[in-house]
């Protein structure tokens, strides 16, 4: 199954094991164009200002090649009439594609799995993959050996623990 841009007959679909390892430009460059389609938009300041973001900081997340995600998922959650499709933007895969075979629904929802995890400090995707790779008894220990480990507060019995 191929997808397509919004509105357009050229593929978006990026396949990650095209793009160089440690190199992320590629997968930003993809990203702006779907969210400036999804936006109808044509510049890096309209971008900008649909995120809440100046345009200098956006100039700067582009020069590093850091796509501003939570922004996105802000701006899907707080302005839904604009009906901006986030998997799309991030993936280049459509959220609503009709009759989306289980396989490419799992696909996407790993894609956005792994961008969002990508965004995460090495010790937390430790614990994550970690705890992933558990058994549901092994996952059920471990949780309750955490919680009985947090301190107790004087109100709930208990509270999680303080950064």
């Amino acid at each position: 199954m191929q997808y397509f841009a919004r509105e357009s007959n050229e593929p978006m679909l990026v396949q990650t094991s095209s793009i160089p390892t440690g190199s992320q430009g590629p997968v930003f460059d993809y990203q702006l164009l779907r969210l400036k389609r999804e936006l109808r938009v044509s510049t890096d300041g309209e971008v900008a200002k649909a995120l809440g973001m100046t345009k200098a900081a956006f100039s700067e997340r582009k020069r590093r090649n850091s796509f501003p995600k939570d922004k996105l998922l802000a701006l899907v959650g707080f302005r839904p009439e604009l009906k901006v499709d986030a998997a799309y933007v991030l993936t280049g895969i459509p959220s609503s594609t009709p009759a989306m075979p289980e396989s490419v629904r799992a696909t996407l929802q790993q894609a956005v799995f792994e961008q969002l995890r990508r965004d995460l400090p090495v010790d937390e995707q430790l614990l994550l993959d970690t705890y992933r790779a558990l058994d549901d008894r092994a996952k059920k220990r471990m949780l309750s050996q955490m919680i009985a480990s947090w301190p107790s507060s004087p109100r709930s019995g208990s509270t999680l623990p303080q950064a």
